[in-house]
């Protein structure tokens, strides 16, 4: 059975989550219709195991948004999308049998859409490969937290960003992080990272030997090694990757600076360290969506940021953001 849809698609959706009796599976990078969400508490409430996995973004989490908590109260699954790149799937998975699957987001729009319905063996088995592929790429949430939503960034990604001051107000005030690091002493040196959306963060290799040993980050497996690297750099050098590469979160905020206090660009954290080993050389990254950069109109801070190459921002980091949008 195969089915093709083009008009009505809500409805047709929800017809077919209706019918799912024992799971539903879903994948969808962004989810607002409240009909859609409706078929799904209903599924919970009559013991269906519904599993929902979502691009984290604020695009999704926010005040006005659905009941994400509702939906885990009831004893939804809900999966947060943890890797920088996009979750842009739409698709679900019903008792281990039927496909829905297309172009059409779980919103409200009006765009010309599909969504294809099948029960073809090969290709559900595949789609369930994927979700338990993604499923091993997300963390389960049992509480949402403002803090720890990603910005929504609009296509292509890191580039034309949408986002709004309030969001990140909120995330500052919900705890995240905020950080700065110095990447070097003009504001031209940023100009390669802001395009490239990377922060590099050891610059002397205090960090190859982990990554010979290694290859894949592991915080574990880091702070078991981390008192055998410390000795081998100077005390502030070694604070200021612990800091970025250990310290720092996905989700909190960077500010890029040059000199003392000029700032050049704010971006937030997009994924845990990674290594680059173009050229056989171990070079550590974080990935980092610059949401504005201003290197050749720097903006100075209210007072030194400190010393070495990065550290936890003591000043008011709400004034900070603040006056990068009124000048952006």
């Amino acid at each position: 059975m195969t089915e093709a849809y083009f008009q009505n698609l809500p409805e047709a959706l929800c017809r077919h989550l209706s019918a799912a009796t024992n799971r539903v599976q879903a994948a969808v990078c962004w989810f607002s219709h409240r009909a859609i969400f409706e078929v799904l508490l209903k599924k919970l409430r009559t013991g269906t195991r519904v599993e929902l996995l979502l691009e984290y973004d604020s695009q999704n989490i926010h005040q006005d948004g659905l009941d994400f908590q509702k939906f885990i109260k009831l004893g939804g699954e809900l999966y947060a999308y943890r890797d920088a790149a996009l979750m842009h799937h739409k698709f679900a998975l019903l008792d281990e049998r039927h496909l829905l699957t297309g172009s059409f987001n779980w919103t409200y729009n009006s765009n010309a859409e599909n969504l294809l319905v099948t029960a073809d063996p090969a290709i559900v088995a595949a789609f369930r490969q994927e979700f338990s592929r993604l499923k091993g790429l997300s963390v389960q949430v049992q509480k949402i937290r403002p803090a720890e939503v990603k910005v929504f960034a609009a296509f292509p990604l890191f580039q034309n960003t949408y986002f709004q001051l309030n969001d990140l107000r909120r995330r500052i005030s919900g705890g995240a992080g905020v950080w700065w690091t110095r990447a070097g002493r003009t504001p031209e040196s940023w100009a390669p990272h802001f395009r490239e959306h990377r922060l590099p963060l050891d610059p002397t290799g205090l960090l190859r030997p982990y990554w010979t040993a290694y290859r894949l980050w592991d915080t574990g497996l880091f702070d078991e090694m981390w008192p055998v690297l410390e000795t081998a750099a100077k005390h502030a050098a070694a604070r200021a990757v612990r800091a970025l590469a250990r310290r720092a979160r996905t989700g909190d905020v960077l500010l890029a600076v040059c000199g003392k206090r000029q700032l050049v660009g704010l971006g937030i954290v997009q994924s845990d360290l990674r290594c680059d080993w173009a050229g056989g050389e171990a070079a550590s990254y974080r990935e980092v969506q610059w949401l504005r950069t201003f290197p050749d109109a720097p903006m100075d801070l209210e007072k030194n940021v400190g010393t070495g190459a990065a550290g936890r921002f003591r000043g008011s980091a709400l004034r900070v953001v603040q006056g990068v949008f009124e000048g952006g």
